[in-house]
């Protein structure tokens, strides 16, 4: 049975059934006692569809990242997750592939759904589609939070690193050990951390009086195979970088991989700093000095600013709020491949 057959059999309307369901005051104790009776007599369990739409509110939660491959994201699902179950909320995960159209159709979909708030780590700031169809969710009433990445033209609330700093800090510390040709690979320039990163390579080159030289800044879009093939076109010109600063933790990946098929080592061959950690190489003895942030944490707050603007949309029955943009510190773990030992 469901609610409308529950309803048929009791003689009241399938609002009512719901009213007795949630426990609400304003059903009289001989209908409240008349719906029980019939639930009692049969196996009629609430279907959890059908209460979300009888009270109008989702418990789902949607988040879309562009490489469900890559672990940064794994761990951000893992904070958003803890602080969901907390607060009695599914989290959905979907993998848009660093497609526009995915992500679009994905989007989309979502709007026809059952879903609650949106996270979100959109492919480019700069493509308009997106932002319109985010813009959509907040006017109906779904929050928006963005996490590590940034849409231009409009203020999501959202969880973001300050990447400047951190990137600056990284290719100082290659510059104190005495580099001066440091190439870097980059992300996306349409991305926020793909330009923050390398703002900050920039940066410190120039503060030390190094002059930048385009040709070794390489873009390898955050993804392994683009970063094995950046890398082979740092290493294979007349004068190859003695340190390479690597963006992301899959430019990392690809940058390894072209170093292994060519008997390089860290340290030996090329000093190597990174941005996010791979936990896994210590298995192997490789102690990368890299950029690390509280990749769980913001996965956690994300979830938190989605739960507070629930909040607030219950205290004053609107979606007008005051946007949270929370930023995170992050920090270099100095472990010696920063170091070139002849």
């Amino acid at each position: 049975m469901n609610i409308y057959d529950v309803a048929k059999e009791a003689g009241v309307s399938p609002s009512t059934v719901s009213r007795v369901l949630n426990n609400k005051s304003n059903v009289k104790s001989s209908t409240r006692e008349k719906v029980m009776r019939v639930i009692e007599g049969t196996s009629y369990k609430p279907n959890a569809l059908a209460r979300e739409l009888s009270v109008g509110k989702s418990r789902n939660i949607a988040f879309l990242v562009p490489d469900i491959e890559n672990p940064f994201f794994s761990k951000i699902l893992h904070g958003i997750s803890d602080c969901a179950i907390e607060n009695d909320y599914n989290v959905f995960m979907f993998g848009t592939d660093d497609d526009l159209e995915r992500e679009h159709k994905i989007l989309r979909n979502l709007e026809n759904s059952i879903v609650r708030g949106v996270i979100i780590t959109p492919i480019s700031e700069e493509d308009d589609a997106t932002l319109q169809l985010l813009r959509q969710f907040e006017q109906d009433g779904i929050p928006v939070v963005l996490i590590d990445r940034d849409v231009r033209e409009h203020q999501f609330d959202g969880v973001f690193s300050n990447d400047i700093e951190g990137a600056c800090e990284a290719v100082e510390c290659l510059i104190q050990e005495g580099h001066e040709r440091i190439g870097v690979i980059t992300g996306p320039s349409t991305s926020k951390p793909g330009n923050d990163r390398c703002i900050g390579y920039r940066r410190a080159l120039e503060k030390h009086g190094i002059k930048v030289d385009e040709s070794y800044i390489v873009s390898g879009r955050f993804k392994e195979e683009g970063s094995y093939q950046a890398m082979r076109t740092l290493m294979e010109r007349k004068d190859p970088p003695t340190a390479v600063f690597t963006c992301n933790n899959m430019t990392t990946l690809g940058c390894l991989r072209y170093m292994q098929e060519h008997h390089l080592k860290v340290s030996k061959d090329i000093a190597l700093v990174c941005f996010d950690d791979i936990k896994e190489l210590e298995y192997a003895d490789m102690h990368l000095t890299s950029v690390l942030r509280p990749i769980y944490e913001m996965g956690y707050e994300a979830m938190n600013i989605l739960e507070r603007r629930f909040e607030d949309k219950e205290r004053s029955g609107t979606i007008r709020h005051i946007t949270r943009r929370h930023y995170v510190n992050p920090w270099l773990e100095v472990r010696g491949s920063e170091k070139l030992i002849q």
